[in-house]
């Protein structure tokens, strides 16, 4: 592309992130955090079913329908009850059911919840916004020629950025961003590589589904809400359609940065064996690594 068009891309981008990913951030907070409630009320009603049919027994998540929906709702209120990120109003909510609630940690109130899944960005947020996704367009248009490739590839960024913004507020990738990464991701590869880049997007996202699935199933009992979050999960499959043959790239760049950093974390005594990050930045590096990995390799 020319100079003149990168410079366009550039601050169309740019204008886009000041304006509209603070506005996309914050409606996608909001609706995750409506399903999370009403995962959550509905799962807690069974719960209280179950404890007054069974007042001895625990529901198990192994088990065949609802008792298994329940189970899985009951360990991971349970981890996220140990690892205190349980509002002191759902806490109270599980006492009063039946649950055993010795031991668990409560993290402020239901009001500062709501408030963690929204996004009011000042400007010092729209200006990062601004300008990672500027920046982000700008290479973008200089690494893909096809004006069409390019606007997809941007759509890509545009979704992850917003992912980011929800990912370091309230530890949530929403499933509207991984569809957007995705469904951008599978038309850029079928424009710039064709069908070729698709296939390989594609298997190398079952591979990542299917290890992770894995890994959650090995260490239940070590991590019952699961060793990766379904988040970043779904977030890792939309990026590997997203770089196709790049994938695998895109892949180590991501965890040889989140190790880092974790181990910088753990030597500063910022963080603990046990304790999580947020994925979705070192995600953005497997979008950024793998996107060029793909287009060098074409």
């Amino acid at each position: 592309m020319s100079a003149a068009l990168v410079a366009v891309l550039a601050v169309a981008g740019g204008l886009l992130g000041w304006l509209a990913v603070p506005w996309a951030a914050d409606a996608l907070l909001r609706r995750a955090r409506a399903r999370a409630d009403a995962w959550w009320d509905d799962s807690l009603e069974v719960y209280r079913s179950f404890k007054r049919d069974h007042p001895n027994d625990e529901p198990v998540s192994t088990a065949p329908g609802t008792e298994g929906a329940v189970g899985i709702w009951r360990d991971e209120a349970c981890a996220a009850g140990l690892a205190g990120t349980l509002t002191e109003e759902r806490i109270r909510a599980l006492a009063s059911v039946g649950f055993k609630v010795d031991g668990l940690v409560a993290a402020g109130t239901d009001d500062e919840r709501c408030r963690r899944y929204s996004f009011r960005a000042r400007v010092r947020d729209r200006a990062f916004c601004a300008l990672t996704v500027g920046a982000a367009f700008a290479a973008a248009a200089a690494l893909v020629p096809d004006v069409l490739a390019a606007t997809l590839l941007g759509a890509c960024v545009f979704a992850m950025v917003a992912a980011v913004v929800c990912d370091v507020r309230a530890r949530t990738i929403p499933l509207e961003a991984c569809a957007a990464v995705a469904l951008a991701g599978a038309a850029f590869q079928a424009t710039a590589h064709g069908l070729e880049g698709v296939a390989a997007g594609l298997l190398l996202a079952l591979a990542v589904v299917g290890g992770c699935s894995l890994a959650n199933r090995l260490l239940r009992v070590r991590c019952p809400g699961g060793a990766v979050g379904r988040g970043d999960v779904r977030c890792m499959g939309a990026l590997s359609l997203a770089t196709g043959a790049g994938a695998a790239c895109g892949f180590a760049a991501c965890y040889a940065l989140a190790g880092l950093a974790a181990l910088a974390g753990c030597a500063t005594r910022r963080l603990k064996l046990g304790d999580g990050m947020p994925m979705a930045p070192f995600l953005s590096v497997w979008l950024a690594c793998g996107t060029a990995a793909s287009v060098l390799l074409a």
